[in-house]
This record gives structure tokens, sequence and C-alpha cells, in this order.
């Protein structure tokens, strides 16, 4: 490997090789029937069985040959803040690293403000820097990287559009173009990768009826696209969920390699399963129970570091 070459970025979709988790041992037990809602979890979780899920998935990871780097063991200034954010374990909100450094998100008022600071205090110790950060009035929750020219941005509850306009200039100094997504503004379509992620650099899960207006946008130009068609265009096929699997994280796993997913059990039917069988995708099962209750897949509990 080059040396002079950062290690940290996913815009290059292959094997995974460092990510950052977060075991909520501080916080998880503040949850209750009286404000699970507002921590935006579907229902009280079981503790000690949701500890034992998460490190479950933490051995997984491991036992593919991905090191997995904890909050807890980078973090000093905000160590406080640990047992404030119930929310803290679903990192791939909080930021997305490029090679040129972290997109920091700013989280929306509320049960998730804050978690930001411990994320950015951890990738500044483990020597990631951040490329962009929002200001405290701004709202943007996360985006997707399509590859190494491409970032995906999607207008959901979890944004701000004069947010998103103004970071298109900024995106545009990484990437060579945006693909700008006006989704419905609903809970279940809240982050981009529920209504879409990739497998490899020709295939891509999708739940079409989020898709309200596609925008390819560049220096030059911004005009309205049909993404399938678009994609198809550049030899992606998008293969289509239906609103159950959307529902249950369909879209939202882990791409171990490319072609390679780790990913709930029960988040895709019988049906897309052998399709992507048919593509030559290999599918790793993971059981969750109590991880449900806080209404986020393995995607959401992950933070990609570095793939190469």
């Amino acid at each position: 490997m080059n040396r002079t070459q950062p290690r940290y970025g996913v815009e290059k979709l292959v094997r995974l090789r460092k990510v950052l988790l977060h075991n909520p041992i501080e916080s998880l037990a503040t949850i209750n029937e009286s404000n699970y809602k507002y921590h935006l979890f579907n229902y009280v979780p079981k503790v000690d069985q949701y500890l034992i899920e998460h490190e479950k998935y933490a051995q997984l990871l491991q036992a593919h040959q991905v090191e997995v780097l904890f909050v807890r063991d980078f973090v000093h200034h905000t160590k406080d803040l640990l047992a404030k954010l119930p929310n803290l374990p679903y990192l791939h909100d909080t930021a997305v690293i490029t090679s040129k450094g972290a997109i920091l998100s700013e989280m929306c008022p509320g049960t998730r403000a804050g978690e930001e600071r411990v994320v950015k205090e951890v990738l500044t110790n483990i020597g990631i820097p951040i490329f962009h950060e929002f200001e405290t009035h701004e709202q943007f929750e996360g985006c997707l990287v399509l590859s190494p020219n491409t970032l995906i941005i999607v207008d959901t509850e979890r944004h701000k559009p004069s947010t998103i306009e103004k970071f298109f200039t900024k995106a545009l100094d990484i990437f060579e173009e945006v693909i700008y997504i006006e989704a419905p503004q609903a809970r279940r379509f809240m982050h981009a990768d529920m209504i879409f992620n990739r497998i490899s650099e020709d295939l891509a899960l999708y739940f079409p009826p989020a898709f309200l207006r596609t925008y390819l946008i560049t220096r030059q130009k911004r005009i309205e696209i049909d993404l399938k068609t678009f994609l198809g265009k550049r030899n992606m096929e998008l293969v289509e969920i239906d609103d159950e699997e959307q529902q249950n994280w369909g879209c939202s796993f882990v791409v171990l390699e490319p072609k390679v997913l780790i990913h709930y059990d029960m988040a895709l039917n019988r049906q897309t399963k052998e399709k992507l069988k048919q593509r030559g995708v290999q599918i790793i099962e993971f059981h969750p129970d109590a991880l449900l209750a806080g209404g986020g897949s393995l995607r959401c509990l992950t933070l990609r570091l570095w793939r190469a």
C-alpha cells in the first residue's frame, strides 16, 4: 500500500477493513415507557439482551477480519455525554468518511443533539480529519457515497432543505456530481439508506415509491433524472424491494465486500433473496431481537471508516 494514502475513506466499494461501533452501556437503561418515543426507540429495550446482540455483531465483524474500534476508547472531553445519548450507537447517521476526511452531521434538535460532538472527538483521536461540519443551526443527518465520483443526498425529515442547498458546493469539492433525491417526509424514510444502497459497482437495492423527484447536480448543471434509467446507462442494475421489506430495513445493510452483505435475516423476502443469489450475492444473516427496539439496522450501528 502507498503510505502516502490515508487509511480512511469508503468511496470505493472494496473490502471493509475498519469500523467504529458504540455499545451503549451507560445510556440504554435510561429508556423507559415514558420516554422511548422521544428517544426514537420503537419500544423499551431489554438492556442485557441488546448489549449481548451488539457484542455478537461486533464479533461477527471481527470474524470476517474487520477491525472494530469502540467509541469509549477514544473519548475524553465528551465522555460524560455517553450516559446522555442513547441513540449514539446508530453511528452511521453521524458522519460519512471520505478520503478527504469526514462529513460530520449536525444532528436534529432533541435526543440526538450532541452526538456529533462525541464523534468529532473520536475521529480526531484516531487520525481522521473533518472535511466539513455544519453549523449549530443547520440540520443534516448523513448522505450516501455511490462511487468515488458520486454522492447521494436525500432530503428527508432529518434534513433542512436550505442546509442541503448550501452544502452542494462543498460536496462538489470532493465529488464530480451529486444525486439529490426528494423523499416523503416520514420517519420510515428518515435516512438515505432506508431507500437505496449499493451492493457492488453494478448492483443496488432501492424502494421506488420514495423517489419523488431526483436530480443530477454538477458545477455546470442541475437536471431532473430517472434514477433507474440514469444508473442503468452506467451498467448498475437496481433491484426493487417491496413495502414490507422497506419497513424491515431492506436497503440498510453492511457491504463486507462487493456482493457480500451482512444483513438482518428478516429484512428481505425469499423472492428478493433469490434474485440476489442469482446475481452472485452472498448474504451473511444476523438475527435481531432486542436490537429491533432501537429502530435501526446493522448498517445504522456501523460507521465504516476504511475500505481497501
